[in-house]
């Protein structure tokens, strides 16, 4: 028996040693990676305050994928795991893979003469990745992934998996599990801010630290076969219990766009991995405390920091609609200043209208003139209504006369077409036909001299004396990323996004320089624009405020629409956006909707009276209260100078009214409850209250 006992003795310390020689092993208080010296691969990657093991077996442990354009036209992936052992660097806790030259195939003689150095370092919660890329050969390393997770493990195992993004200021939702919304899919790095793998009670973090956009990431999941698959595949049991899905793994990888040139270095810019507990707001706790380290907010004027109302107003469309002349603009303002509305967001005013003839900013003679333009502005101004210009620099029209001045500055694909804008359609038959519709070319505003153009037709925008503009739509390219003129001075392919923020620091030295009290604004914008611009957005009343919960500071404006939009207007409550009304689709006086302006001015009095607790409070969405009920929608603020909480509840149902029922973590105070309609506190004697159809009311601590 002894030695039986000693000969397992030695087989278990051999196993070990082979196990210590072929992996290594970073690991901390928080998580641990194990890593495979052969190859490079995350074998494991567990989350040690839950337990979680990530990854589901070491058999599914990644390294690196690369996609390479050879000379002669074709291409070839390459994958980290078929490559010779690499070499292996230590300094603390960052380890650095080595692969001197890479194989195009296991049975390659002849290596390409690329070197791969892929960096893990382990900090205080969890993984980032980079590295460089040395490519000494004659093929264009397009695309490298890394890191790459083989088979991500569903926190929860049956509970649904859930991936979440930032889009148009607010958190986009796609299941994977159990019911994927699609076997692919990803998120923009680092124009979606991070993504988010989780069932609600913990998750993964994914993000690119880089506020300078210098390198475009899809960060993407794939839904790819295991070896039982192929036996159930088209058999009646896959529509049961979700086998099909059940026989899928869940890999994520960073797909990087890095089109390395031959005789030229690439660096990666970090990728966090970052294990957490709790809802999507502690994933999107990790993001706010790296921007805490990099975001500086512009400088804004005092009216858009306070309780403040807009209207969009449309004076042209696309197709020649004139609703009325510049000289008529003040008009409105009255009205506007008689319904105590801070500013006019002015659409169509520039030669061509709404759409058309962009990026021009000149004055339309059909309109008046230049001079009565100004006038008007002034004299809007003067009586308290600020306005602001509807602006768009993205796209340049192809039917537009300045044509010929931009299109040279028009972003290129890889195979050398211009990219495309579709254009839209508006309010006459023949362009709901699409006969006339008007086309864009997609600005490359990483060439220096298309931005300098761009800021000619900017500084017509500040010469007309508005308090500010809203930039239309600068926050996507028509789904383009990349641009491969050469002729534009920029490295091959150039960042579209890149060049947006560098337009965006272009435009705040001008303003900071000739008119510094000029608001920008841009249309949905994410978060890194937050350095330059205020948001205007359009949302649904059961949006996720993302960006409100990134920044409660960030001037948000929201369009209301309909008539009698109580739901929206209460969501502008809920989430401090300011309104924006906008009466028959922005062509409209206030006049027509009565009943809505009454019921904004009641709520925006109500902030105004109670901005220490609804206006310059920390915004918490739903984190320290909870309220059920039906139809129940709800956010937090916590007051500043004491952290005393402030409840907003919506019932947001058209028809019935419903309970709402309150409870304040770890609060035994007294409540007090107010609304728009009755705006003095009265006590709330119970920990619930019925709220009719379309109304709020805020509870807060005594």
């Amino acid at each position: 028996m002894k030695k039986y006992l000693t000969l397992l003795i030695l087989l278990s310390q051999l196993t070990l040693a082979t196990f210590a020689q072929s992996y290594f092993t970073l690991e901390n208080d928080n998580i641990q990676a194990v890593f495979n010296l052969n190859n490079g691969a995350l074998v494991q990657f567990k989350d040690k305050k839950t337990s979680w093991n990530i990854i589901s077996e070491n058999k599914f442990g990644r390294s690196f994928e690369m996609t390479l354009l050879l000379k002669s036209g074709q291409r070839t992936t390459i994958h980290g795991n078929d490559q010779a052992k690499p070499e292996l660097k230590r300094s603390g806790n960052r380890i650095t893979f080595i692969w001197k030259t890479l194989r195009l195939s296991p049975q390659d003689k002849l290596p390409a003469k690329i070197q791969f150095s892929g960096s893990v370092s382990l900090t205080e919660n969890g993984l980032e990745y980079d590295g460089e890329v040395a490519n000494r050969s004659e093929c264009v390393v397009e695309n490298l992934c890394w890191p790459v997770i083989g088979d991500f493990v569903n926190p929860g195992k049956s509970d649904p998996l859930l991936f979440q993004y930032i889009t148009y200021s607010r958190l986009e939702t796609e299941t994977l599990f159990p019911h994927p919304k699609s076997y692919t899919g990803w998120c923009n790095l680092p124009e979606a801010a991070f993504g988010l793998f989780h069932n609600n009670k913990q998750g993964l973090y994914v993000s690119s630290k880089d506020a300078k956009l210098n390198e475009y990431i899809q960060f993407m999941y794939e839904m790819l076969p295991l070896d039982n698959y192929g036996a159930l595949a088209g058999t009646v049991p896959t529509t049961i219990a979700d086998n099909e899905r059940i026989c899928l793994r869940t890999q994520l990888k960073a797909k990087r766009a890095i089109y390395t040139q031959p005789d030229s270095l690439s660096r990666l810019v970090s990728v966090v991995l970052q294990p957490y507990s709790g809802s999507w707001h502690a994933g999107a706790d990790i993001y706010k405390k790296w921007r805490a380290t990099w975001y500086k907010p512009p400088y804004r004027p005092e009216w858009i920091r306070n309780v403040n109302s807009w209207q969009q107003l449309q004076i042209n469309s696309s197709e020649d609609f004139r609703s009325f002349q510049y000289k008529d603009l003040v008009d409105y303002a009255r009205e506007c200043k008689q319904l105590g509305i801070n500013a006019i967001q002015l659409t169509g005013w520039h030669l061509g209208g709404q759409d058309r003839g962009v990026p021009g900013h000149s004055s339309d003679p059909r309109l008046g003139t230049e001079e009565e333009l100004k006038a008007a502005i002034t004299a809007s101004q003067r009586l308290g209504v600020k306005i602001l210009l509807f602006t768009k620099f993205t796209w340049i029209d192809l039917t537009s006369d300045l044509y010929e001045d931009y299109k040279d500055h028009i972003a290129k694909d890889v195979s050398g077409n211009p990219c495309l804008h579709p254009g839209y359609n508006y309010n006459t038959y023949t362009q709901l036909l699409g006969i006339n519709t008007r086309r864009f070319g997609v600005l490359c505003l990483e060439d220096t001299a298309c931005r300098r153009l761009l800021c000619n037709e900017f500084q017509k925008c500040l010469d007309l004396g508005a308090a500010g503009m809203v930039y239309d739509e600068n926050q996507h390219h028509a789904g383009h990323q990349l641009c491969f003129d050469p002729s534009h001075g920029h490295r091959i392919p150039g960042f579209l996004y890149r060049g947006a923020d560098l337009l965006g620091s272009d435009f705040m030295r001008i303003t900071q320089k000739f008119h510094y009290n000029f608001l920008m604004a841009g249309e949905g914008c994410y978060d890194l624009q937050s350095k330059y611009y205020a948001t205007y957005t359009r949302a649904d009343v059961h949006h996720i405020p993302v960006l409100r919960y990134i920044d409660p500071e960030l001037p948000i404006a929201c369009a209301v629409i309909d008539h009698f939009d109580k739901n929206r207007i209460n969501m502008c409550l809920k989430n401090r956006y300011a309104i924006s009304y906008e009466p028959r689709s922005f062509k409209g006086h206030l006049s027509e909707i009565p009943r809505l302006v009454n019921y904004g001015r009641q709520v925006d009095r109500l902030r105004e009276k109670y901005k220490d607790r609804l206006w310059f409070a920390v915004y918490k969405d739903t984190l320290g209260a909870s309220v059920a009920g039906n139809h129940i929608s709800y956010s937090v603020f916590e007051r500043r100078r004491d952290g005393k909480k402030a409840v907003v509840i919506l019932n947001t149902d058209l028809n019935e009214p419903s309970v709402a029922t309150i409870a304040i973590d770890e609060s035994l105070r007294n409540l007090l409850v107010v609304s728009p309609e009755n705006p003095d506190p009265v006590p709330l004697l119970k920990r619930e209250i019925t709220l009719q159809p379309q109304s709020a009311v805020v509870v807060w601590e005594e």
